[in-house]
């Protein structure tokens, strides 16, 4: 097979070089994700604009599928390289979209509320834990459905925040949340 894989032209190489690609993307993301949680890695990407995300699983698969699609109709089926490209791409589409409909129906549901925070926390009131110096890091804490969220804290006003009070979570960068005292806000209403 491997000798039929040279021996049949350029779309063969292509073809196989884009399954190595994807393999190596999946394991590459699978790792990265894990390491970026457990060093908890976090990019500020609110650039007011709404992406469309793709799952890096579904972006393999459909790197995978077309791939192996292009060397099962070259191949086995001996297509020219038109239709071949065509049933690859059709079917990559196919399972990459079934991929990316897995991820978010199936996975991102039983994720934790850390992949939700922007959504989750900001507005929300929350108790600070540890006091929040007037230029530094402080904790918060509150309860959402997962279950009770600590996140690093600074707050918004330059002031130092007291354990115990009360504070509104104003937004979130990484894992640290900007925060303004509740009494501000109602004081401003």
């Amino acid at each position: 097979m491997l000798a039929e894989l040279f021996d049949s032209g350029a779309l063969n190489l292509v073809y196989a070089g884009v399954v190595l690609v994807s393999f190596i993307f999946a394991v590459i993301s699978l790792v990265g994700a894990e390491v970026g949680d457990v060093f908890d890695f976090d990019a500020d990407t609110d650039s007011g604009l709404d992406a469309i995300n793709i799952s890096p699983f579904a972006m393999a698969m459909f790197g995978a599928t077309f791939g192996i699609a292009g060397l099962i109709t070259r191949i086995w089926l001996n297509m020219e390289p038109v239709p071949s490209i065509l049933w690859a791409t059709g079917l990559g589409i196919v399972v990459g979209g079934l991929a990316q409909a897995f991820f978010l129906y199936i996975l991102s549901p039983s994720k934790s509320s850390h992949f939700r925070l922007q959504d989750d926390a900001i507005g929300r009131e929350a108790e600070v834990i540890t006091s929040i110096p007037q230029d530094g890091l402080g904790e918060i804490a509150f309860n959402n459905v997962s279950g009770r969220v600590k996140l690093g804290a600074r707050s918004t006003t330059g002031r130092v925040i007291r354990v115990g009070e009360v504070v509104i979570v104003e937004k979130i960068v990484g894992r640290v949340a900007y925060v303004e005292p509740s009494v501000d806000k109602a004081g401003e209403s």
